[in-house]
């Protein structure tokens, strides 16, 4: 017998299942059956996560790389918001995609093999063997006494750009994701630690969050444009650069920018310890010099600071989207939750995106 759920969603246009399964941080492509299907087990797998740690998740987000690894921990500021937020006449659209309130407890970067100054591209330092000494290391002296409840390991790509070539570098990235993974489960299955591990696709985060009010991206993407050798080449560019504007590094450092800047009650990213206070200054202090002209950047070498925005960024706002996705669920994803959304234009206005 189908369950209430499973009765209620399939009253919903193919659109706005979508737009559904983008604020619940689920795959949005598919048939309208698939779409119901897919909302319906996730609603059913919710529940149990989240009692298990209470309601109030302690959450490890990393963005995977050898030289450039960046992880967060955060929790959410306030208990998971209740369904009953449904029936305020306040609640808009872009409350479904504001960023939840979080406390920062750890945000670092990490180079995870010795470097050589010898033989810096020597193919021994990422053998097999290399790499699972680094990802037990990473793991057992670094990760687990954090004492997440969820880990969340970026998912990678096997080719980047559509590229019918697999680069190396992407192989090694891919290999030392896959140790992570059977790192922790096996910490897990023998009782070690009792945490989630949840794969998350980057785009699906980097789509979630709103653009800055003010962007910057489209005065650099326009030479590339202009510049490309053949009509087709111009077409395919053009084609692409909403989606590339908002998968930059700009455009998520930018939404993070805007993040820092909210102060008092506004405030989003709420420091817990004073090492999460120094983690932020530099990143603020890095920010402004990336701004500067090529010439002061140069002197980044000498900063005691992260080497890169980029890996930092992309942890925090991994982490930050899976806890919204997580309120999300769990204001929507009920039977009192979609009747309510039935009867309102709340998916309707959310702004149209591609499907992930």
């Amino acid at each position: 017998m189908p369950s209430k759920l499973e009765t209620i969603l399939p009253k919903f246009k193919s659109t706005q299942l979508k737009q559904l399964a983008v604020l619940c941080g689920t795959k949005s492509s598919g048939r309208k059956a698939e779409l119901v299907e897919r909302l319906t087990a996730i609603s059913n797998a919710h529940s149990p996560n989240l009692l298990a740690t209470g309601g109030q998740p302690l959450v490890l987000s990393i963005d995977l790389g050898i030289k450039n690894l960046g992880y967060s921990l955060l929790a959410p500021a306030a208990s998971p918001a209740s369904s009953k937020l449904l029936s305020s006449k306040n609640l808009t659209a872009d409350d479904l995609r504001r960023p939840p309130r979080i406390h920062l407890h750890a945000w670092k970067r990490r180079e995870l093999l010795e470097p050589s100054l010898d033989k810096p591209d020597d193919p021994d330092r990422f053998a097999p063997a290399s790499l699972a000494i680094a990802a037990d290391r990473l793991v057992r002296r670094d990760l687990l006494p954090l004492k997440p409840t969820h880990v969340l390991i970026e998912r990678q790509r096997w080719r980047s750009g559509g590229a019918a070539a697999v680069q190396e570098w992407t192989l090694r990235v891919n290999t030392l994701e896959a140790m992570l993974h059977a790192a922790l489960r096996t910490l897990r299955e023998l009782g070690h630690w009792e945490g989630e591990i949840i794969s998350v696709a980057p785009d699906r985060v980097t789509r979630f969050w709103p653009p800055p009010p003010l962007s910057t991206g489209s005065e650099e993407d326009t030479p590339k444009t202009k510049g490309s050798r053949s009509s087709k080449g111009a077409v395919g560019n053009a084609r692409k650069g909403a989606k590339s504007q908002q998968n930059s590094k700009k455009h998520k450092i930018g939404v993070l920018t805007g993040w820092l800047a909210e102060e008092g009650r506004s405030k989003i990213i709420l420091p817990a310890n004073p090492g999460a206070e120094d983690a932020i200054r530099q990143y603020r202090r890095k920010l402004v010099r990336t701004r500067r002209s090529s010439a002061a950047d140069e002197n980044l070498a000498g900063d005691a600071g992260p080497r890169k925005l980029d890996d930092l960024t992309d942890s925090l706002l991994q982490g930050a989207a899976w806890l919204k996705w997580e309120e999300n669920r769990a204001l929507l994803l009920t039977e009192d939750g979609v009747t309510k959304l039935l009867d309102s234009d709340l998916l309707d206005a959310q702004e149209d995106l591609d499907d992930v």
